[in-house]
């Protein structure tokens, strides 16, 4: 069985990282991940592969960025192996990848061509180094990063507020979401593109299914229409929702092994307090 480990990084660095992770798999291992913000994963041991519906982008063997996503993609890794990565905030990804997030919506590719040649010296640093040391290779690297971009009083605050106001699962319309946040709707709509990747509607959506995926967990002895978000207008706008992001019907995913999701969540919730990463306020 596959074993998940999180991590909250140092409070300074909240802001950009959700999680720092890592996976480690004995054996051949298949699952669907959630939409979720952009990640950056290295390779430790073994082959680990990514499968995007409507994608052919070849997994990086070693260091990887991964824009932020709106629907599955299943991780595989034939023999099993060693994995670390660390979960991206939309603030984080604006510093710490630096750019457009929608040139890798739904998309990977090497950590280099984006970030340069520091990614082969990371992975170089990260290669053999135990749990902790991984953990304190990450830190560091992270925060002379995001020193080195240096902040941006223009739009960080606003990227802020937004992802705030995504997680608060309060708002439902683009028309509210942008008077919440006091933005002219074309304005929000530039921002939520560039730093989330996806226009306002898009993410709202993404959004509201995952607060519902996260409330019916396992409980499937509860009937699903107790479960759902109110602005569901009733379950089958839910199951064709739930088509749309995992590309499966509710019952087959929920009876799927889920070996490496399953203890993800677990480990998530017990480390930060949310069992996906998409639930992450920052």
């Amino acid at each position: 069985m596959p074993s998940v480990f999180f991590q909250l990084p140092a409070p300074p660095l909240r802001r950009l990282v959700t999680t720092l992770y890592r996976v480690e798999a004995p054996g051949p291992l298949r699952d669907h991940l959630h939409p979720e913000w952009g990640n950056i994963r290295f390779t430790l041991s073994g082959s680990w592969r990514l499968e995007m519906p409507g994608r052919a982008d070849p997994t990086p063997e070693r260091a990887a960025v991964f824009g932020p996503t709106d629907r599955t993609a299943q991780l595989i890794s034939d023999a099993g192996g060693v994995s670390i990565g660390l979960g991206l905030t939309a603030l984080g990804w604006s510093r710490l990848v630096g750019v457009p997030a929608n040139g890798l919506a739904n998309r990977m590719a090497e950590l280099s061509s984006v970030i340069g040649m520091d990614a082969d010296a990371l992975a170089d640093a990260l290669a053999g180094a135990s749990r902790d040391a991984a953990w304190g290779i990450l830190e560091n690297w992270i925060a002379a990063r995001a020193t080195a971009a240096g902040p941006d009083p223009a739009t960080d605050g606003a990227i802020e507020r937004v992802q705030a106001a995504l997680v608060s699962g309060d708002i439902s319309t683009v028309h509210g979401f942008a008077e919440e946040l006091g933005m002219a709707e074309r304005t929000l709509s530039r921002l939520c593109t560039r730093a989330f990747g996806f226009a306002p509607k898009r993410l709202l959506r993404r959004q509201r299914f995952l607060r519902t995926l996260a409330a019916v967990g396992d409980r499937l002895d509860q009937p699903l229409s107790l479960l759902l978000d109110g602005s569901y207008f009733d379950q089958s706008h839910f199951i064709r929702e739930f088509r749309s992001h995992m590309g499966m019907a509710p019952l087959a995913y929920f009876h799927s092994p889920r070996q490496l999701m399953r203890r993800a969540a677990a480990a998530r919730l017990a480390a930060a307090g949310a069992t996906m990463q998409g639930l992450h306020a920052g």
